[in-house]
Formats: C-alpha cells, sequence, structure tokens
C-alpha cells in the first residue's frame, strides 16, 4: 500500500507504484468507485498499440503492385 495526494484535480502515483505496475508512456489507468471512500485502480494496457493497429489497417503498407492483369486460370492453372 503506498499513500499518494490529491492536489489541482490530479492524482499522483508515487514511483514505487509506478514501478511496481511497470507503467509506460501510453498505459491508461481505468478508477473504479467501489464505495465511499474506495477505489480500485485498473491497468489497461496497450492503449497505444489499438491507435497503432488500427493506423495500420487504414494506412495499410505498400507490398508492390502486380504487373498487368492476371486470370483466374492463370492463378489455378499450377495448382493441378
Amino acid at each position: 500500500m503506498a499513500e499518494t495526494t490529491y492536489y489541482k484535480n490530479k492524482i499522483y502515483i508515487p514511483r514505487a507504484v509506478r514501478e511496481s505496475l511497470g507503467l509506460v508512456d501510453g498505459d491508461r489507468l481505468y478508477i473504479k468507485v467501489l464505495d465511499k471512500g474506495v477505489a480500485q485502480l485498473i491497468l489497461i494496457r496497450g492503449s497505444e498499440a489499438g491507435k497503432r493497429v488500427l493506423e495500420k489497417i487504414n494506412n495499410p503498407p505498400n507490398l508492390g503492385k502486380l504487373k498487368g492483369r492476371i486470370t483466374r486460370r492463370e492463378i489455378y492453372e499450377n495448382i493441378a
């Protein structure tokens, strides 16, 4: 258990807690109020990873282009 302060509408998390949780920039913290005066802190990892995935979906990398058109027959003729 660690003690912290509430100052200017911010909650400061002690260094020991940040280090034990392994917090990194971009991690999100969810605070769930359980009862009056009791709250639970939940760490949501990889918030930036989701953004990176969406970015790749919206802007896929250039994997090259086919030269000319290819027919279904050309695709399947080497399978048999």
